[in-house]
């Protein structure tokens, strides 16, 4: 009986949770279905750097790069070659991709630190170099064709599968021999190539994996937005932003980037007035949480589940 629960029950909680999130643009208001979104989307985007920082303890800082690629690719793919705006949603996934396993080889040899700030380095140039390429509308970013897309709706529901597709993925990945061997890298590297686990391709199917999922999620918002530029597609708010979601939700935890990204989100929503003041406490509580709570709103929320007699009674393991 334990067994079914710790088997099944992540998917029970992953179906319930897509079945609410479904309902918001039946039940909901324009404003509702807006918020949605995003959080759908913050979601989508903070399992994707999970995957590689909260499970391989890579911290990548340059996830912006993936997420900006994604959605450029998809607007050539539109706007030069008048692709099917599908077709350019899978372009940028793979486009994202291929730029992963090109930077693997020269940061794959920094390790902590010195990783974070590869990434952050390589992003922020890749980010200069798009301002000043002429040919895709270097600052002035590109626009794809007016009515190309779905509704608000119709990207929500896109969103929405993409950060149920991604959360069941990592859900298999994480019960997987590569979870097995990403969990071992990230607890202690040497021990692991000790073990046998081949480091460098288990880091790099991670990355690459991580990264086709951030440009799928930047390709779909690219087109949701209709116009794109370098400054903001590529800023590094996003990296930041999904950064915070993880840690404050819960790093190398399936349902901790669930829980900040709705936290986030929401504090993002209802400070929108107050930008200056949703910096000041967003970033006091991101130190609360690493200083009080280390594994997060949803590590600390199983911590005080496991403390209840009816949990202690089930031997419940959630």
């Amino acid at each position: 009986m334990m067994d079914l629960r710790q088997r099944y029950g992540p998917w029970v909680l992953l179906a319930l949770a897509t079945v609410l999130l479904a309902s918001i643009p039946f039940l909901g208001d324009r404003y509702a279905l807006f918020i949605a979104y995003f959080l759908v989307l913050n979601v989508a985007f903070a399992q994707s750097w999970n995957l590689v920082g909260g499970y391989t303890g890579l911290i990548s800082l340059g996830h912006a790069a993936f997420f900006g690629i994604g959605a450029y690719a998809a607007a050539i793919c539109v706007i030069t070659f008048e692709l099917p705006l599908w077709v350019g949603f899978i372009v940028g996934g793979l486009s994202s991709t291929v730029f992963a396993f090109l930077i693997s080889f020269p940061t794959f040899r920094f390790k902590g630190i010195y990783f974070a700030i590869g990434t952050l380095v390589l992003a922020e140039a890749l980010r200069i170099w798009m301002i000043n390429w002429e040919y895709i509308g270097g600052a002035q970013g590109m626009q794809f064709p007016i009515g190309i897309g779905p509704r608000l709706s119709g990207y929500f529901f896109i969103m929405l599968g993409l950060a149920v597709i991604t959360t069941g993925l990592l859900m298999y990945i994480m019960r997987s021999k590569l979870g097995v061997g990403l969990r071992a890298i990230r607890d202690n590297e040497d021990g692991a190539a000790n073990l046998g686990v081949d480091i460098f391709r288990t880091k790099l199917v991670a990355f690459m994996i991580s990264a086709f999922i951030a440009g799928l999620v930047g390709a779909v918002h690219g087109a949701r937005l209709g116009a794109i530029e370098p400054y903001s597609i590529f800023g590094a708010a996003w990296t930041i932003g999904v950064v915070n979601i993880v840690i404050i939700g819960g790093m190398g935890t399936i349902f901790g980037p669930i829980v900040g990204a709705f936290f986030v989100t929401i504090l993002a929503e209802s400070l929108a007035d107050f930008s200056g003041i949703h910096l000041i406490i967003e970033g006091v509580i991101l130190i609360l949480v690493i200083r009080y709570m280390p594994y997060g709103l949803w590590g600390y929320a199983l911590k005080l589940w496991r403390r209840l007699p009816l949990a202690k009674t089930r031997g419940a393991d959630a």
